[in-house]
């Protein structure tokens, strides 16, 4: 399965924003953004597919904007992302 990167550029509001792994197991990890906000997740997989012509592997997936609330949470406090980290299960 591949791995979420450590190091993910995203593009977040009509801009690039640079997220850097803080912290991680097989089911939860916590990235810090450029901009100061951490953001604490489950981590979801996908099974390897055809997706408009492209093969992809079987995967890590960063969460989407539909996973915050849900599976995916943010925060520019460094405390409650630990919390929520610590939390997940």
């Amino acid at each position: 399965m591949k791995r979420l990167e450590d190091v993910i550029e995203l593009k977040k509001l009509g801009m690039p924003v640079i997220t850097k792994l803080i912290k991680r197991t097989r089911k939860k990890a916590i990235y810090l953004r450029d901009d100061g906000y951490f953001e604490i997740f489950k981590i979801k997989t996908a099974k390897a597919a055809r997706i408009f012509g492209k093969e992809y592997p079987e995967r890590e997936l960063y969460p989407g904007n539909e996973d915050f609330g849900a599976t995916a949470w943010c925060t520019a406090l460094k405390t409650e992302a630990l919390e929520i980290y610590r939390k997940l299960k």
